[in-house]
């Protein structure tokens, strides 16, 4: 072959190479896969860099194992090839320290960071061989890469949690990006220094550094990267407590990443959005959110990810109270990710399985598994995961009454936070601290844990979850006083934390949160003996939770409406002997509540379905419409029916012309549960559950009125006359569905 027809092979060859590298800058990862994929096999060192921007592509693609192998054959043809002549050494450096580039990513995000660490190292060494081999002054394509391997070490750092040196490395790159002109690198070096200040709980400086990247995208136009800083930014305004904000820069994200129709960007996006609905209690859209996530990385074959959706979903499991699939979700997870061998996800794996037996008092089980995750942590060195983990075994040590050990824990974490300039290591810190002295009897300790807790809630928020824990063990100290000292000004504290654990819910849009926070309330009504703000509180607690498929929580404030029922007359005596506050309290069931919310125990209720009596419908006027009896056995006392259709005007307007209307009362030994539709009540006497009762009440309203006999029932509410055969039998045959069968 001719030189002519040399050059004309390697422009041939190149030409794709060059398209398949820009599709990859622009984000275009499918098109550079394709063309990648039907390439012709090419010679020496242009196959080698085909098999570079194969690695770069797969790597985008989450395809880490694949990128090892590339990389290392790559690593053994080089050899070969560098004992011929007619190769430049400096040719054969550059492509090892390209190769060392996509092999270091890999490394990264398979967890090996010690390899991925001795890779920047031997790439820095190779840069400095080319340095010295070429004397003039280095071209713009080799200070890049040297930039490239400087921003490599930062990640490995960052993830180590060496979080300083990642940021004085990410520096040295900016620098070295902004000398030569390279935007596309400034704007990434801008994003990397952005994520150690979020890590090390800057949000402001953060956001400045996330925001000033995506100007330089926005310039360059690449949609792919703008995506990126736009779900950056939305995490800054999601951790910062202003979900709406979040949510829409979430969405802009989403809608770029669809454009382009990059799947495991699209994915990322979904994956945001529906961790936002999950913390806000939203969990019906969270679960369509990971679910899609789940279906777009299993097409992807992505098992990395595909383990970090199965976490998300264990964690809607957890939130729902379905403890046994969450477990399953989060074993499966454990099961990919130990087989994938990161150890940093393997680590978050146990954590969270950790939380679960914790949450369902399992504490030894709890201990373990955190035991595990530490362990993994501290292999791999991030001190902020590691405080985590070290947070979590103070937490679960305190459930063991394991105070001492708590105390040995506490020692590392200070030691840690010593060592760390890091908001988040000392808040954690803090708060462990604070939740130790708690535990103690001594007034000058709880003095101490009372001071810091107050602290951090009225600090700025840089974990949600921390702060509310702050206010809900706060609110704890000052129950116990009030329950020794009865002091209207304590329960008017106790008051005021409670009402603004209920505005942080309402910034955060955290459902569960504001359900808890109502049921707080409820409570603080009862000790107030306002038994009507009681009702309506926890009425509305429960319709809170039934919306936002809360169901555990929605059945635990239902039970704890019917107890209240129960203990009506109770209460009624303590209201005529205007009895003390200590007196209130001890009747209440507000310290059980404050402490099951402080310690996350799994929510107990009582399976049991209700046991059907009567139902009657009843029109607006007070005019009877129908009734059943479904038991004929059991002699129901005429005072219950007669005496309700006696008062069921004046009840109509009472319970129902008002806000927070009443649903439920008891009669002997029997709850009366009603609904309103349009101009007919619905009344169901029966005796267990409300909650299962009220379902059941729903459910026959909806499919009444969706029926033909509704017009038949508004009729006879009209005119005073009796259902026909046919439309009786049809309201027979829908009750005996809903109501008597299993």
């Amino acid at each position: 072959m001719n030189r002519a027809d040399q050059g004309e092979q390697a422009e041939s060859i190149l030409e794709p190479l060059a398209q398949a590298d820009q599709l990859i800058t622009s984000g275009k990862i499918e098109e550079a896969f394709g063309i990648i994929q039907r390439r012709d096999r090419a010679e020496g060192l242009e196959e080698l860099r085909w098999g570079i921007v194969e690695s770069r592509c797969r790597n985008k693609r989450g395809e880490y194992k694949q990128v090892i192998e590339i990389t290392e054959k790559i690593e053994v043809e080089i050899k070969k090839i560098e004992k011929l002549a007619e190769v430049k050494v400096e040719q054969t450096k550059r492509i090892r320290i390209d190769t060392l580039k996509e092999q270091i990513w890999a490394l990264q995000r398979l967890g090996d960071l010690l390899k991925g660490l001795e890779k920047v190292e031997e790439g820095i060494r190779l840069m400095e061989e080319l340095e010295e081999l070429d004397k003039k002054e280095e071209d713009h394509k080799d200070k890049e890469r040297k930039a490239n391997l400087l921003n490599n070490k930062g990640v490995i750092h960052r993830q180590k949690g060496e979080l300083d040196e990642a940021l004085k490395l990410y520096k040295d790159c900016l620098a070295i990006k902004e000398e030569i002109g390279e935007k596309r690198g400034i704007a990434l070096s801008l994003n990397n220094i952005g994520v150690i200040y979020n890590q090390k709980g800057e949000l402001g400086k953060a956001l400045e550094y996330w925001e000033k990247s995506l100007v330089i995208k926005e310039e360059l136009g690449n949609k792919q990267e703008i995506a990126s800083s736009l779900s950056n930014i939305g995490i800054i305004y999601h951790q910062k407590g202003e979900p709406n904000q979040a949510l829409e820069y979430y969405e802009k994200s989403l809608a770029l990443r669809e454009e382009l129709g990059n799947k495991s960007e699209i994915a990322t996006s979904l994956n945001n959005i529906g961790i936002l609905h999950r913390q806000k209690g939203e969990l019906n859209p969270a679960v369509k959110c990971y679910r899609k996530c789940l279906l777009i990385y299993e097409e992807l074959g992505n098992a990395k990810l595909i383990a970090g959706t199965l976490s998300n979903l264990g964690g809607i499991n957890l939130q729902k109270g379905e403890l046994g699939q969450a477990l399953e979700y989060y074993e499966k997870s454990l099961v990919l990710r130990e087989e994938i061998g990161n150890k940093q996800e393997i680590a978050n794996s146990l954590n969270s399985i950790g939380g679960l037996y914790q949450e369902i008092g399992e504490l030894e089980v709890a201990f373990d598994f955190f035991k595990q995750s530490l362990t993994l942590r501290e292999e791999i060195g991030n001190k902020l995961e590691i405080a985590f983990s070290i947070f979590s075994l103070i937490g679960v040590s305190i459930d063991l009454d394991e105070v001492q050990q708590a105390r040995d824990y506490l020692i590392d974490l200070q030691l840690i936070n010593k060592q760390e300039e890091n908001k988040r290591v000392d808040l954690c810190s803090r708060l462990a601290e604070a939740l130790i002295l708690k535990m103690s009897k001594r007034r000058k300790s709880l003095t101490t844990a009372e001071e810091i807790l107050e602290e951090i809630v009225e600090e700025e928020i840089i974990i949600h979850d921390f702060t509310v824990q702050a206010l809900i063990n706060l609110s704890e100290i000052l129950l116990e006083d009030l329950k020794t000292t009865g002091e209207e000004e304590i329960l008017e504290e106790v008051q005021k934390k409670v009402e603004k654990l209920s505005e942080i819910a309402k910034e955060q849009q955290s459902y569960s949160l504001l359900t808890e926070s109502y049921w707080l309330k409820a409570q603080l009504a009862l000790i107030r003996l306002d038994l009507k703000e009681t009702r309506s509180l926890l009425s509305q607690a429960q319709i809170i939770a039934e919306e936002k498929g809360l169901e555990r929580l929605a059945r635990k404030i239902s039970s704890e409406h019917d107890q209240l029922l129960e203990q009506l007359d109770r209460w009624e005596e303590l209201i005529a002997k205007d009895a003390t506050i200590i007196e209130r309290v001890k009747v209440a069931n507000l310290e059980e509540l404050m402490g099951w919310m402080a310690r996350k125990r799994e929510i107990k209720i009582d399976e049991k379905e209700d046991e059907p009596i009567m139902l009657m419908l009843v029109a607006k006027s007070g005019l009877p419409i129908y009734s059943k009896q479904f038991d004929e056995t059991k002699e129901l006392q005429d005072m219950l029916i007669s005496g309700f259709l006696t008062s069921i005007n004046t009840f109509v307007q009472q319970a129902f012309d008002v806000t927070g209307m009443i649903k439920r009362i008891t009669h002997d030994e029997y709850t009366l549960s009603f609904d309103l539709k349009e101009s007919i009540l619905f009344c169901y006497v029966y005796d267990g559950q409300s909650y299962t009762a009220m379902k059941k009440l729903e459910k026959l309203i909806d499919e009444v009125y969706e029926s033909d006999v509704w017009s038949a029932l508004e009729e006879v509410g009209r005119k005073g006359y009796g259902l026909n055969q046919d439309e009786r039998a049809q309201m027979e045959g829908v009750i005996g569905e809903i109501f008597l069968t299993n």
